[in-house]
């Protein structure tokens, strides 16, 4: 092999023969993976971003809930807020400040109610807003795609073509092993990414995201709501009972880039 020699892209080692070393081709999952991850660094630039989200609650293949709002998140604050109408009646209100968490029926209902998810996290992670109440933190599926900054989080990844009213699209289906991108998120967030893995269907989380002029459209993922938890004479009462249908939570996002939104207000 020659000395290495400067080129335009920069250093590239030059074999005797006269011929240029050539990078790996990516895998298909590689590029997969890159394509979302840059969606997901160009939307998480952004100052603010909204989107329209519906939360269904389901027993089995049963709908039992359903609620309609807004997620609005302002990255550089590190603020994010949650507005829901459940069964188009009963308001919700969810905020989040770095790793304070606030929930109520108005914004004005959110002052005094703030908890420290980090310290929650470290006594209790089973009774965080995220594991008992899923979907209503509004970092939490842009958490769950942080996954691909760390590729060996995501277990598998492919493209699937679907069509729907809108048309023909491509849907980047990745499978987020939550125990392993715990480790590289923050206390509060690695808090319930560790008790999301011990859930029934949480070890593995199946995140959905289609992009459109190389940032996210929508986003969408299934997050199992945890039973009560039972003690030794409710669990053998229980055993007499059918076994309950698992409980879980299906989140779509559906961003919106035409406008800013209003600013989010922080609750004291």
């Amino acid at each position: 092999m020659r000395p290495l020699r400067i080129a335009a892209g920069g250093l590239i080692p030059v074999l005797a023969t006269g011929c240029a070393y050539t990078a790996a081709t990516p895998s298909a999952q590689q590029q997969v993976i890159g394509l979302v991850h840059s969606a997901y660094q160009r939307t998480t630039a952004l100052p603010a971003v909204t989107a329209a989200v519906t939360e269904t609650v389901e027993s089995g293949t049963i709908a039992v809930a359903q609620g309609k709002g807004t997620v609005t998140w302002e990255f550089p604050r590190e603020i994010g807020e949650t507005r829901l109408t459940v069964d188009g009646r009963t308001p919700v209100v969810a905020v989040r400040v770095k790793n304070s968490f606030y929930e109520g029926k108005t914004p004005q209902s959110l002052t005094g109610t703030g908890q420290d998810l980090g310290r929650t996290g470290a006594r209790d992670p089973g009774t965080m807003p995220q594991i008992q109440a899923p979907g209503l933190d509004p970092f939490q599926l842009t958490t769950l795609l942080d996954a691909t900054s760390w590729p060996d989080c995501v277990v598998n990844s492919k493209p699937v073509v679907t069509s729907d009213a809108a048309g023909q699209h491509t849907e980047y289906q990745l499978g987020i092993d939550t125990a392993r991108l715990a480790p590289h998120e923050a206390a509060a967030d690695r808090a319930w990414l560790t008790e999301m893995s011990h859930q029934a269907g949480g070890s593995v989380v199946a995140l959905v995201a289609t992009l459109v002029h190389g940032r996210i459209s929508t986003l969408s993922a299934r997050l199992p709501i945890p039973g009560p938890p039972s003690d030794a004479k409710t669990a053998a009462a229980a055993g007499a009972l059918p076994t309950p249908k698992p409980v879980t939570i299906l989140v779509t996002e559906q961003f919106a880039y035409t406008k800013s939104p209003d600013p989010i207000a922080t609750p004291s």
